[in-house]
């Protein structure tokens, strides 16, 4: 395994970041799966890397609320 280059730690983060922005205006998570698949048939891996690292963030973000949404639950129902 090689250590990116400054960059292609930049190529990845600018995927990123724009996968990010697409989610946050309403991207279907299967639009952002079907275009890293596009990118791995053409080998471009620094693209998939940085979309890969958006479908994880969109994972672990949704996972996040849906465990504040139980607590939030939990004290109402403590509450009443």
């Amino acid at each position: 395994m090689r250590t990116l280059s400054d960059e292609d730690k930049n190529v990845v983060e600018s995927y990123f970041s724009n996968a990010i922005l697409e989610i946050q205006e309403g991207l279907p998570k299967y639009i952002l799966e079907d275009i890293l698949e596009y990118y791995e048939e053409q080998e471009l891996y620094l693209a998939c890397a940085g979309i890969k690292k958006a479908l994880d963030w969109y994972q672990t973000n949704s996972f996040t609320k849906v465990l504040l949404k139980i607590e939030e639950i939990k004290e109402n129902n403590k509450l009443n």
